[in-house]
């Protein structure tokens, strides 16, 4: 009783700290069931459609992840929980404005959650599993044993140690001299200040500990009060070792299929030499992976579980990307690529990186790619496309098949390529009655913040927020310029306008 009395009132606690200081909720892409099942393919396991798919969150605050994915995925059904009532309550506003009717956000203890609702086949318990009771976290796992499908997916991140364990030094102080202060932002306005005077005081600047000190300082500054607070000066905040974790699900019929970055699976960045070792001294995935949190001190996790039982592959294979779709943030040259040699050439990033290609079809396959970003194009086409645009015949072969899927899946382990399971549920080009996003034509009146159909929160310029709520599907192009959209002469407004929809197009915001 004394232990059910103590989880209630921390219970309690957490749910006055939400409602009266919300965490922001965003589109997290490494949640969205698309991500997941095209890890899943990676290694060989057939997830559910998408399209077609229920979907639950655990801890769904007002709804920002989960309302886009309902807004762009009709067919599916959201459900998302969470305890905080006046998050609950702001999201279903918003569902209500958006006319939604394949989502439904309640407000509710994980610890009363129905268990009878039915299977889902993707649950995402994202920023919640380390910051709870243990009994919450055991009621988090058993909820995701009991109620996900044959072929489903959760999703659990955490913090985990030895990472953590530098970063909860910096928590500790700072619970230490925001004790009995009761008013939120009073807390974290005195955890800022007593970590820059740790920060800036410490004897040693040059020593470990000074540099943590500084690193957390710079870091903690940088982010909104309400990520301090919850972060940082809640009562519960617990790391597990990777270990550790998987023992939990595995108690509970559960098994690890991957990370939400599988890059991080691997010794990317790590010498011959001590890959080799690691090789020798941990040849099992969980004692690897183990070792890499050791090496890399990874102190936050993002885990993808599955049913006991269920045959894997995690061999990567090339042959595993051709069932999937490619896009790649490259910039569209106005230059053609030189597809008539084999002579290098860079190919540059949005974000200042590069990749050099020397093979042809490798350089059409890119070319390509630049022209349609941020569409994720069939493999199969892809290839299809490239062997066409150097020559046909000898580049339709299933060698230089394999050779286009080797560099694809090498890219995308660089970062410099995605892959996707599901067709993007949005257009580069608009038709003759272009219409956008229903998030971003809500939005676009509201502010500058918003979210793409790409599941990233993005910043609308000015000119592209007085456009939006016009590309409602019902006005063709010319009546949304006489409509004085945008402020110039007639002559010129069209190409204006056709201008304006290309980059709507290219951020992912037009539907058709």
């Amino acid at each position: 009783m004394i232990r059910s009395n103590a989880r209630a009132i921390m219970t309690a606690a957490l749910r006055t700290s939400y409602d009266e200081f919300p965490y922001q909720s965003v589109p997290l892409r490494q949640t969205h069931p698309d991500h997941l099942a095209t890890v899943a393919s990676l290694f060989s396991f057939d997830a559910p459609d998408v399209a077609r798919a229920r979907v639950l969150e655990i801890g769904c605050g007002s709804g920002g992840n989960l309302i886009p994915m309902a807004a762009s995925y009709p067919e599916s059904t959201f459900v998302g929980i969470d305890l905080s009532a006046v998050q609950i309550a702001h999201g279903a506003t918003e569902i209500e404005a958006l006319g939604l009717r394949n989502i439904r956000l309640q407000a509710i203890d994980v610890m009363a959650f129905d268990e009878a609702q039915g299977a889902f086949d993707y649950i995402i318990a994202h920023g919640i599993y380390s910051w709870v009771p243990a009994p919450v976290q055991d009621k988090i796992l058993s909820l995701c044993a009991s109620l996900l499908g044959a072929n489903g997916i959760a999703f659990v991140s955490y913090n985990t140690l030895p990472g953590w364990r530098m970063l909860s030094t910096v928590r500790e102080a700072m619970l230490y001299h925001t004790r009995g202060v009761e008013n939120p932002q009073a807390r974290v306005a005195k955890a800022r200040a007593t970590l820059d005077f740790l920060a800036d005081a410490v004897p040693d600047r040059d020593s470990a500990y000074g540099r943590l000190l500084r690193l957390a300082a710079e870091h903690i500054r940088q982010k909104p009060d309400y990520y301090v607070l919850h972060e940082y000066l809640e009562e519960a905040n617990e790391a597990v070792y990777f270990e550790q974790f998987v023992e939990r699900i595995g108690a509970r019929g559960l098994r690890y299929l991957g990370d939400s970055d599988v890059r991080t699976m691997l010794p990317i960045g790590l010498p011959p030499k001590v890959e080799a070792t690691l090789n020798r001294i941990a040849p099992g995935l969980i004692r690897r992976e183990q070792f890499l949190d050791f090496l890399k001190s990874r102190s936050f996790r993002q885990s993808l579980l599955i049913r006991a039982g269920v045959a894997l592959d995690r061999k990567l294979s090339p042959a595993r990307v051709m069932a999937l779709r490619v896009a790649a943030p490259l910039q569209h040259d106005e230059a053609p690529a030189d597809l008539a040699s084999d002579r290098p050439e860079t190919f540059r990033f949005a974000d200042g990186r590069s990749v050099e290609a020397s093979n042809r079809i490798v350089k059409a396959a890119l070319a390509i790619l630049a022209a349609q970003w941020p569409l994720a194009t069939p493999f199969d086409r892809l290839h299809q496309e490239a062997a066409a645009a150097v020559g046909g015949g000898a580049y339709h072969t299933p060698a230089e098949r394999d050779l286009l899927a080797a560099e694809i899946l090498r890219l995308h382990l660089g970062g410099a390529a995605e892959l996707h399971r599901a067709a993007p549920p949005f257009v580069l080009a608009s038709g003759s009655r272009p219409e956008a996003s229903a998030i971003a034509r809500r939005d676009a009146p509201r502010g500058a913040a918003s979210a793409n159909l790409r599941h990233e929160p993005i910043v609308l310029r000015e000119g592209e927020r007085a456009l939006l709520p016009m590309l409602d599907g019902m006005r063709t192009r010319a009546e949304i310029a006489a409509s004085h959209w945008p402020v110039l002469p007639e002559p010129e407004r069209l190409a204006a306008l056709d201008a304006a929809l290309a980059s709507l197009g290219r951020q992912g915001l037009l539907v058709r």
